[in-house]
């Protein structure tokens, strides 16, 4: 299963959605590009996160 066939929850789909309009009213490159890189530590730190549970699950 890939993460896009993941569903959220209803709650999950409005801050997605308004996180999506807070970035596209941005005009501040400065503001976007510190955005970008939380959001690659941020993903990076679930994967690895995930990759525990899993390797804890099987043992």
């Amino acid at each position: 299963m890939s993460p896009s066939e993941i569903p959220l929850t209803i709650e999950q789909q409005f801050r997605v959605e308004r996180a999506c309009r807070k970035i596209d009213e941005c005009n501040d490159v400065d503001a976007l590009k510190q955005l970008s890189k939380a959001l690659i530590v941020t993903a990076a730190r679930e994967r690895a996160f995930s990759r525990v549970v899993m390797e804890r699950l099987n043992g």
